[in-house]
């Protein structure tokens, strides 16, 4: 075996159509917003404001309907992002 054979070896930023620094673009930062929104924003209010619909429904369809919202929000940004 020479060694010089003519396998593929990857270097490192050699990719076509690879731009340094993108991050992701609007997509990659608006579920970056998601996913802040979803761990400390709406499980904060659920903690802080456990009565917040209580007016509206009734308190366990409240604590139903709280979760999920970052959870719908989660699905629907994810898909987004993937078909950008």
């Amino acid at each position: 075996m020479s060694s010089e054979d003519d396998g593929y070896t990857h270097t490192a930023g050699s990719v076509e159509g690879e731009s340094d620094g993108d991050g992701g673009g609007p997509s990659g930062t608006l579920l970056v917003v998601v996913v802040a929104l979803a761990t400390l924003v709406i499980p904060g209010i659920i903690y802080l404001y456990p009565t917040l619909l209580a007016d509206h429904v009734p308190f366990m369809v409240a604590m139903l309907a709280l979760p999920f919202i970052p959870a719908l929000l989660l699905g629907v940004v994810g898909v987004w992002a993937m078909k950008e």
